[in-house]
């Protein structure tokens, strides 16, 4: 890695809204990581070639997107398109500017902020980094994401490689991944599923007492208290899912 310096003022926003849409894109995030296990031994030692846009994992080469860079000094972020050490146009980078793209609207500075402070960034067990990197993923194409400690820092990397899709949605393990992010980060079960219907495509209709999650044949009810906090999720499922 060489991480470049931009020397500029950090901005003093508050991270809130991001911290809410980590917690909300924690389903997806858990299901990507989990597909991730399953095809990579992540213990194994890696490679990265920014330039070519690959990442060798444990023996396994996978198609990635660098989407940014930790300083361990400073404990910032610095997303790739601002390293200076980079091309902003190299294809293992450029498409990261897509999540800057949606900053105004989502009301999340981070994306479009060349670099920042990590304090006060939501660590969900895997550092602030990461978190950062769970955001930045799907807004960019990517599946799951690698960190590769390089000494200095950490870079992460979006996977894009068919090796690891995103898995497929099914009636049968919704539960589960809903309820494993609620777990984990209490306190914001409807943003959970809607953010993890919106990724998967799904059609959600409902209103502040109920959501009715439909995935292929099977309709998933997830019932809410006045609090907003999940009490049920049942529902209708097919007799055959997909294993």
């Amino acid at each position: 890695m060489r991480p470049g310096t931009i020397v500029t003022r950090m901005p003093e926003h508050n991270h809130e809204r991001f911290n809410a849409a980590v917690a909300a894109h924690l389903p997806v995030a858990m299901e990507a990581q989990e597909a991730m296990s399953q095809a990579v031994d992540l213990n194994g030692p890696y490679q990265a070639d920014i330039e070519q846009g690959t990442l060798i994992v444990g023996g396994r080469p996978l198609r990635v997107l660098l989407l940014g860079t930790v300083s361990k000094s400073s404990n910032t972020w610095l997303w790739s398109w601002a390293n200076q050490g980079f091309s902003s146009q190299l294809p293992a980078i450029a498409p990261v500017r897509r999540a800057a793209d949606v900053a105004q609207s989502w009301g999340l500075w981070e994306l479009a902020e060349q670099q920042f402070s990590l304090d006060g960034i939501l660590d969900t067990g895997l550092g602030a980094g990461a978190s950062v990197a769970l955001v930045a993923a799907p807004l960019v194409g990517a599946t799951a994401f690698y960190s590769a400690d390089y000494g200095a820092g950490i870079a992460y990397f979006g996977v894009v490689d068919p090796a690891v899709p995103r898995p497929v949605p099914q009636g049968v393990t919704f539960p589960r991944r809903i309820m494993a992010a609620v777990d984990l980060q209490p306190g914001h079960g409807r943003a959970q599923v809607l953010t993890y219907a919106a990724v998967h495509n799904l059609r959600v209709v409902g209103d502040d007492r109920q959501l009715r999650v439909h995935i292929g044949p099977d309709v998933l009810s997830v019932q809410f208290d006045e609090r907003g906090r999940i009490i049920t999720i049942s529902g209708t499922l097919n007799p055959n899912p997909l294993q």
